[in-house]
């Protein structure tokens, strides 16, 4: 049987409104009355009516979060970061899973303001013209996990992420300062922004060493171990192999390092691979990647304190940052067999 504030009232003889006000710890209740309540409460095993209190502080408690993929452990570890801030604040957390795909964004946005949600942090694709205008009329905080595109300018949101294509740019350096200059690239989905900006750090650091972009060495396949595989292969086929592999993220360079040993290709002796993120299976001793580190939690973690700072202050002015990324050298890269 369900217990409401009528039944604790009744048994204590007192006022609903006396009993509501000693459950929200409102000062002009005394604490011996407090304490009774309390206690009743708890003996009647009494639960708030989450709904009724939202209709009356205009507040759910509830914090929707859209992520791309969350079997991806970059997501997955972006989550335990917002969760653990949020939780201690008494948040619970609203998960959406939407592959990038448009319509699942639009839907699961449009479900999480009829909840009246309280903010939302989120990893969109490329908006389209309908998402666009439901973001720029909705007074919900709003948190994106990745930079705010030229379009989006104008969007009252915060963001955070880090400088992908420099990242990318810098990893991509290293290997051709170890002497490498036929560089495959195996990449995820065109529609993820992240895989455009890490591309284009990849073009940016051949261009600046005066190396030609081969196409044939362009390979986008997806974004796991079994798509790591593929292009692995796709790169081997070529009549000129390239010398290191360079891969939009640590899965993908797990599954082209599988494939080479397994086709008794030596990594890094006949082919360096490097990673991206380091995930933490990267550095078992027996894959060992070279890879840049992406702090995944404290990404998680700082776009929950945004979100709250925009929830706790109507006129927060958004907020764009940028956080740190650093090379992380291990032993699937060296220099090339012929250098």
């Amino acid at each position: 049987m369900v217990r409401t504030i009528k039944d604790i009232a009744r048994e204590l003889d007192l006022s609903i409104s006396t009993v509501s006000r000693a459950l929200n710890n409102n000062a002009d209740v005394s604490e011996k009355t407090r304490k009774r309540v309390l206690e009743t409460a708890k003996e009647m095993r009494y639960q708030p009516n989450v709904n009724a209190r939202s209709l009356i502080t205009k507040k759910s408690n509830m914090i929707g979060l859209m992520l791309s993929d969350i079997t991806d452990p970059f997501f997955s570890e972006v989550a335990l970061g917002v969760e653990n801030l949020l939780s201690k604040e008494g948040y619970q957390v609203i998960y959406g899973n939407t592959l990038l795909d448009a319509e699942k964004e639009r839907r699961f946005f449009k479900s999480l303001l009829e909840r009246n949600i309280d903010g939302i942090i989120m990893k969109p694709g490329k908006l389209d013209d309908d998402m666009l205008d439901m973001i720029e009329c909705t007074d919900v905080p709003i948190v994106f996990l990745r930079d705010v595109l030229e379009e989006e300018q104008h969007l009252q949101i915060s963001s955070i992420d880090f400088d992908q294509t420099a990242a990318a740019g810098s990893a991509v350096q290293h290997l051709i300062d170890q002497g490498h200059r036929r560089i495959g690239y195996v990449g995820m989905s065109k529609q993820a922004s992240e895989s455009k900006a890490r591309y284009r750090g990849y073009l940016e650091s051949l261009h600046a060493n005066d190396i030609a972009m081969n196409s044939q060495y362009v390979h986008r396949v997806g974004g796991s171990i079994v798509h790591g595989r593929i292009g692995a292969e796709k790169l081997m086929k070529q009549t000129k192999q390239p010398t290191a592999i360079f891969t939009e993220n640590d899965l993908l360079a797990i599954g082209a390092i599988d494939w080479l040993r397994a086709h008794a290709y030596r990594v890094p002796e006949d082919i360096s691979v490097m990673g991206f993120e380091n995930l933490e299976i990267s550095g078992l001793h027996q894959i060992s990647l070279t890879t840049v580190h992406l702090p995944r939690k404290e990404i998680g973690y700082r776009a929950a304190k945004l979100l709250l700072n925009m929830i706790m202050a109507a006129n927060a002015i958004p907020e764009r940052v940028v956080v740190k990324t650093n090379l992380v050298i291990r032993s699937s890269t060296a220099k090339p067999c012929d250098y």
